[in-house]
């Protein structure tokens, strides 16, 4: 099956997980672009280690490059559109709550302006 990738846009224009790809070197935006198309392939059938669901509705996409840990949140609409919400450098062992609450609030902003269910 093919997924589309959509990246979140908020109202006022801003792109969290494209800005935040973009900000990387890159060496890193090379293995973040490779594990977008692997996702954009594969859909829901993406594993660990690459990704992870973190429950609501979201999963993350797991980058290691050079020590660091990019992670990628997204959730799916519908059965072929997945949209990357944003992006971070993580640094502890869980995802932080604030993030993940990030996510749903930019899922929730997606959602109300283009349909579907939350």
């Amino acid at each position: 099956m093919a997924y589309e990738l959509e990246f979140y846009r908020s109202l006022n224009g801003e792109e969290p997980a494209l800005d935040y790809i973009r900000a990387q070197v890159k060496a890193h935006r090379a293995k973040i672009g490779r594990a977008l198309r692997y996702l954009e392939e594969l859909g829901h059938e993406t594993r660990r280690p690459l990704a992870e669901y973190l429950g609501d509705g979201i999963y993350e996409l797991r980058i290691a490059v050079e020590g660091h840990r990019h992670r990628l949140l997204y959730f799916f609409h519908g059965r072929s559109l997945i949209v990357v919400t944003m992006g971070f450098l993580k640094k502890t062992g869980r995802v932080p709550p604030e993030e993940l609450m990030r996510a749903l609030r930019y899922r929730a902003d997606w959602i109300g302006r283009f349909g579907g269910v939350a």
